[in-house]
């Protein structure tokens, strides 16, 4: 058994020492004013590329959890599920219960 003295070798999701220095990167370089170099820097250079990065962010996407791929313009590139209705179940638009319906020799 570790002494609670030991350093934890937590990884993953509770790695908070990576966190941290990430956070910190990140927050340095969003200071330095390197941001709009680096996007240009990072931009396609012909429509060749720029076909090929849409492609790979498409793939990338279709893995995502929680729905279908959507192109930067916000239409679906693959097909979904329906969106499910809002209302909550057994509630009516007025608030009341409809009157049931009657059939006729009954």
């Amino acid at each position: 058994m570790k002494s609670s003295n030991a350093k934890s070798t937590v990884q993953g999701e509770g790695d908070y020492d990576s966190a941290r220095k990430y956070n910190e990167h990140a927050q340095a370089f969003a200071k330095s004013g390197k941001v709009e170099q680096a996007a240009q820097e990072a931009a396609p250079r012909n429509a060749q590329e720029q076909a090929a990065m849409r492609k790979a962010e498409s793939e990338g996407r279709s893995h995502a959890k929680g729905g279908p791929a959507q192109s930067s313009q916000g239409e679906d590139t693959a097909p979904g599920r329906p969106k499910p209705d809002k209302r909550a179940p057994g509630k009516q638009p007025q608030g009341r219960k409809p009157a049931p319906e009657k059939f006729p020799g009954r």
